[in-house]
């Protein structure tokens, strides 16, 4: 049974809350600045970073296979990622063959109470990641990603990757003041799903052979 949780917090703490009693080598993909590391046991956790770009521990592009052995790392993390990557489904696998224990990822829901009403008045989502600019912006969001069809990915092809899936923590938009009223409301089911979620993320454990 996939257990669901809610939360207020940012994606970072509820990563290093998912992580507290873990140990071993994880590769944060997609590291940018490195912020996750700040919120992990050093003493714990040997991290490591990987990002398309230079300044790394790691350089390599997802939209190609990764340079890495099977089973490289305890635990991969690639935080608000896939939905950047054109080939989307190669790139899961490919997270999927480098991580040993368990594989953590998060997709953003663009489907939100917000960003339905921020189209409606404006037109717009609230974000440029979707921009039809006079030149390529480079870094873009490549998927429209909404609540249904997240869960739906990552449910079918983490079982097709030799995962299961164990945790889903939905990360709620913060609403100033009634953010917590809202959040109880989600969590007892008396709103449809996903219309306060902002991103979420799954927590995947590689199926031990044999079973």
């Amino acid at each position: 049974m996939v257990e669901r949780y809610f939360s207020i917090d940012d994606k970072y703490k509820i990563v290093a809350g998912i992580l507290e009693s873990a140990s071993g080598r994880l590769l944060d993909v997609g590291a940018r600045d490195r912020v996750l590391e700040k919120y992990l046991s050093s003493e714990r956790i040997a991290y490591f970073s990987a990002d398309v770009n230079a300044g790394h521990d790691f350089q390599f592009d997802l939209d190609q296979p990764i340079p890495l052995d099977d089973r490289d790392f305890d635990y991969v993390v690639a935080l608000d990622v896939l939905e950047h990557v054109e080939n989307i489904h190669q790139a899961f696998r490919e997270l999927a063959r480098i991580t040993g224990k368990k594989l953590i990822i998060a997709l953003p829901n663009m489907a939100t109470l917000s960003k339905r009403w921020s189209y409606f008045l404006r037109g717009h989502l609230g974000t440029a990641k979707y921009d039809l600019l006079p030149e390529h912006q480079g870094d873009r969001h490549r998927w429209f990603t909404v609540y249904p069809q997240i869960n739906s990915f990552v449910e079918k092809n983490c079982v097709v990757a030799g995962f299961s899936l164990v945790e889903v923590h939905e990360e709620l938009e913060k609403y100033p003041l009634v953010g917590r009223f809202f959040g109880m409301l989600a969590r007892v089911g008396w709103l449809p799903g996903g219309v306060l979620t902002d991103r979420c993320i799954y927590v995947l454990a590689r199926i031990p052979e044999g079973v």
